[in-house]
């Protein structure tokens, strides 16, 4: 790799940890419905749009029930916890590093604008974002694991994917990136999903971190801070 030409982030997982509270509310609205939902199908909720994921729990959970009527479910669920959302040690400090180095950032995110509104509303620092793809940006036809959401992040930045990062931390964000053609640090100590984006994509384009502050070392370290 070498320095960016600008910096896509993820949201959940990456700068906030939410992951554990979205699962949880996921599993909550499945035992709405007698079911219980194994950690494989919560990992394979993580990082997908909130629509996407209401699909496949109704699929799951076998019923005749309705997606809007479970989509209201989970919504109570999560609105409880979305206010508890924690920044990741070393978000803020590397939002702050890029600005101040005049890197172009993005937030590439699968949650709608009602939920980012939540969480920022307790972190603002999220404002400092000024390019913004949504969940439920009316550009993209397709969430996560699509790449529609990050090739209309480099649409509006005007950046060379090749020489751009995505900061993602689930399999279906990071082949949202890959397949749009950007280098992924990867922000998880799952070495399984890991090991599956290496056996897919070119190890080249792809980096393991596991602390934020590891992204601020690889960005001087290329451009010889």
């Amino acid at each position: 790799m070498e320095f960016p030409e600008a910096i896509l982030f993820d949201l959940d997982g990456v700068l906030l940890d939410t992951e554990p509270l979205l699962a949880n509310a996921w599993s909550e609205t499945a035992k709405e419905y007698n079911h219980s939902l194994s950690i494989d199908k919560l990992l394979e909720l993580k990082g997908r749009r909130r629509i996407d994921c209401a699909k496949k729990v109704l699929n799951w959970i076998n019923k005749e029930s309705s997606l809007e009527e479970l989509l209201i479910i989970q919504k109570l669920k999560v609105d409880k916890v979305l206010t508890k959302a924690k920044p990741f040690k070393g978000a803020i400090e590397l939002i702050n590093f890029c600005i101040n180095t005049n890197l172009p950032i993005a937030l590439v995110t699968s949650s709608s604008s009602e939920s980012f509104k939540i969480k920022s509303s307790v972190n603002p620092w999220l404002n400092l974002f000024k390019t913004k793809v949504l969940g439920d940006d009316k550009f993209i036809s397709n969430g996560k694991p699509s790449p529609d959401p990050y090739l209309r992040a480099l649409k509006i930045l005007d950046v060379d994917p090749r020489k751009s990062w995505v900061i993602e931390d689930s399999y279906a964000g990071s082949i949202s990136g890959l397949k749009a053609e950007c280098n992924l640090m990867f922000f998880s100590k799952d070495n399984e999903i890991l090991n599956k984006l290496i056996n897919e994509f070119n190890q080249e384009k792809i980096q393991k971190v596991n602390e934020l502050s590891e992204i601020i070392y690889y960005l001087k370290l290329y451009k010889g801070f």
